[in-house]
């Protein structure tokens, strides 16, 4: 099991075979658990507004608004435990009620295998063309500063522009890169957000964030109790010690985990069935062995 950052504050823990493990608010599966159930989607939509904001601050011309109306989520949750789904999204997909859309991605490592500048364009060109036309945007919020994008800045949004006279394209979607580390250090309400994401703070006195955490508390407390959650977790931490995540930091990696999440999506099929944990993870492991010696 990890050890455990100094100064930092889990929203609790989860017990595992191989000991406890803490669950931070930037948590991958915890943050795509949470989100899929639509209690906590104002707190979502506040989280957004809340950083938008602050950008706002520092360029206010930008284009770029706080999302209103009617919303609805989508998180990924159900693909992590399907092994039938082979198709990838993004963590968070955030609709309004005009058809405009918004990708959250919660990134906690700065240097993934696949780098955060391809990634994100990446899934920027597929969310513009799922967009029918409408405004399709991306926020993401960097645990770890990427420099090659962020130039030292707190906030960086990449848009479509015409070279020559710098004029916005009329269909305007952009790319909001915002440093976690940095903005932290702000004294405001999106500065004690970001400290609440990374960890880092214990005692909130900001009365919105203290309701954003209220939500975060909620829902660990049903994230904690739910056996196909501890079951994921039990066997993405076992795969991590095996080194079948190769560097993988919370559990979801684009590309090299999907066949650990696929393995754990299978273990748990096995555990409904009445097998142990430690019993479920024998036998895959034993039948990716027969496989490696077919071959």
């Amino acid at each position: 099991m990890k050890t455990e950052p100094k100064n930092t504050y889990p929203l609790g823990y989860i017990e595992l075979p191989d000991g406890a493990k803490p669950i931070y608010p930037m948590n991958d599966i915890f943050l795509n658990y949470t989100f899929k159930n639509e209690v906590h989607w104002e707190t979502l939509r506040l989280m957004v507004n809340i950083l938008i904001d602050a950008y706002t601050q520092c360029k206010p011309d930008t284009r770029i608004k706080p999302i209103v109306g009617d919303i609805a989520v989508e998180t990924q949750f159900k693909h992590l435990l399907n092994t039938q789904n082979t198709t990838r999204d993004q963590d968070i997909k955030l609709l309004d009620s005009k058809g405009n859309t918004t990708y959250i991605e919660f990134q906690n490592r700065g240097n993934p295998s696949v780098p955060v500048e391809l990634r994100s364009v990446e899934y920027f060109g597929l969310g513009i063309a799922h967009g029918k036309g409408q405004p399709t945007n991306q926020i993401w919020l960097l645990a770890e500063d990427v420099e090659l994008l962020l130039d030292g800045e707190t906030f960086a949004r990449y848009v479509l522009k015409n070279e020559i006279t710098g004029k916005e394209h009329p269909r305007t979607s952009g790319i909001l890169y915002i440093s976690l580390t940095q903005l932290s250090q702000e004294k405001s309400t999106a500065g004690e957000l970001a400290q609440f994401l990374l960890g880092r703070i214990k005692d909130i006195d900001n009365e919105v964030v203290n309701r954003i955490a209220n939500s975060f508390g909620a829902s660990f407390g049903e994230f904690k109790s739910d056996k196909e959650v501890s079951g994921m977790l039990s066997v993405l931490e076992r795969g991590r010690e095996e080194g079948r995540e190769e560097g993988r930091e919370e559990g979801r990696e684009e590309g090299r985990e999907e066949g650990v999440v696929l393995g754990a999506a299978k273990i748990l099929e096995l555990m409904k069935k009445g097998l142990t944990p430690e019993d479920a993870f024998r036998l895959i492991n034993q039948g990716q062995h027969e496989m490696a010696e077919a071959n």
